[in-house]
This record gives C-alpha cells, sequence and structure tokens, in this order.
C-alpha cells in the first residue's frame, strides 16, 4: 500500500474545496482513495492506492494542484488585488480572462516548483517555491489597477479581453450559439465527438467561451441581449447568420 498526504492552512481551505470534487475524480481514476481530515490550525489530506499504481496517483495528484495553482488560486489573489468600481459582469470578465491568460506558461513553471513530497503544504509552495509565480501576479494587478480609467470604457476593456485572449490556447476550432429563452445552446465538435451544452445566463455565456477560446463563432437565430451580442462580435469575433436578429438594449 502506497499513501501520500499533504497539508494546507484552514484559512485557504476553500482553495482545496474547490477541486475536490475533481481531486476525488482524479484519485479514483489512479485507483485511490482519499480523506481530509481538520487538525487545529490545518486541513490534512491524504490519499492512498497500491504500491503499483503509485506513478499514475502522484500524476493525477500533480496534475490536479497545479489547476488548482493556476486556477482558483490566481482567481482569489487577482480578486484580493484588483480593486475597480465595474459593474459585476464586466469585473468578473476581465478576472476571468486575466485568470485563462498565459495559463499555458504557469502551468509549467507550476509544476516546476510543485515537488512532489509526502507530507507538503500547499500554503507553504506558494509562499515560498512559487514567488516568481506571485511576482507575475502582482505586475498583472499593478497594470489593471494603474490602467483603471480605460478598463472602465466598455470599449476599451473589450478590446483588452479580445487581446488577452488572443494569447490563450483554444480548446476547440469552431462553436455554435443560439439562444432559447435565457438559455444559451452551445454545440460544437471535437476529433471524439460532438457535443452540445445549455448555459443559463449571458455571464456564464461569456466566462465559458473565455475558457474555451473559440477559433471561430457563430450565432443563430433571435438574442435578446445587444450588449452580449455587441461584445461576442468584439472579442471573438463573432459571425452572425443569416437568421441571426438582435433585439433589445446595451
Amino acid at each position: 500500500m502506497f499513501q501520500f498526504g499533504f497539508s494546507i492552512a484552514n484559512e485557504h481551505e476553500k482553495w482545496f474545496e474547490t477541486i475536490e470534487e475533481v481531486f476525488a475524480i482524479r484519485v479514483k481514476k489512479a485507483g485511490g482513495i482519499y480523506a481530509a481530515v481538520k487538525k487545529n490550525d490545518r486541513t490534512v489530506i491524504a490519499a492512498a492506492c497500491e504500491t503499483r499504481n503509485k506513478n499514475g496517483l502522484i500524476s493525477e495528484i500533480r496534475d490536479c494542484l497545479t489547476d488548482m495553482y493556476a486556477t482558483v488560486v490566481k482567481h482569489d489573489f487577482l480578486t484580493s488585488s484588483i480593486k475597480l468600481p465595474m459593474d459585476a459582469p464586466s469585473y468578473n470578465l476581465l478576472i476571468h480572462t486575466l485568470v485563462a491568460f498565459d495559463r499555458e506558461n504557469e502551468r509549467d513553471l507550476i509544476k516546476d516548483g510543485l515537488i512532489m513530497r509526502n507530507g507538503m503544504s500547499l500554503d507553504g509552495i506558494y509562499y515560498f517555491r512559487l514567488r516568481e509565480l506571485r511576482k507575475h501576479w502582482e505586475e498583472i494587478s499593478e497594470l489593471a489597477v494603474s490602467n483603471a480609467p480605460f478598463l472602465l470604457d466598455e470599449d476599451t476593456l473589450n478590446e483588452l479581453i479580445r487581446f488577452l485572449i488572443s494569447a490563450v490556447n483554444p480548446k476547440i476550432m469552431r462553436l455554435d450559439v443560439t439562444q432559447k429563452d435565457n438559455k444559451y445552446n452551445v454545440s460544437g465538435h471535437l476529433p471524439e465527438s460532438d457535443f452540445e451544452y445549455n448555459i443559463v445566463g449571458t455571464e456564464q455565456l461569456m466566462l465559458y467561451l473565455i475558457d474555451i477560446a473559440p477559433l471561430e463563432l457563430r450565432l443563430y437565430g433571435h438574442f435578446t441581449d445587444k450588449r452580449l451580442c455587441d461584445r461576442l462580435v468584439r472579442i471573438f469575433d463573432a459571425k452572425r447568420e443569416d437568421n441571426c436578429e438582435v433585439s433589445g438594449r446595451c
């Protein structure tokens, strides 16, 4: 039997809680089980598997923790550092885009600093081994705050987000979007299969598209949010098909 454990300070426990569901799936994928227990001011997480599966278990845990630092921890850092008088959808859109920006390079940097040792401290790694990464995030935050007057203008914000998205590796070539009531149907094709999702709300649609960063986006049917359509066109260069109609105000 092989066992691997790590801990995190309770003040940062939401970092792990946010990924715990995915963590459980990935540990199970490697043929393991895990448990999380609070001890005084820390939460201790331990995973175990048959010895023959230990390399697979370590690999899954490492990838999962890399995702945690690159998304959850970065989002936490940016929202704590960037305070701007923007409406919530625009602010969330900006932060989400900054999290996605340069994520592949940051993942490599995180993996270099994530030495997988039994008993390691996730917050200790963040404060000491990932100092270069935090410095990069500080620069991003300072740049955003110093350019606040420009970011408060929606056209400028959209152009910035468009620029940042251009540096995100696309996860799909093309997506099609239609609206039904307050839901948006998103469909596309992957090498393995076709897929289709229903997304509720304009903000969730925008956040999803930032994560996917499609090379081509096409709009079909009737849309009731002109502001959304304008953003889709400006940020993703969305193409409105012949049957695409837009009503409503920005």
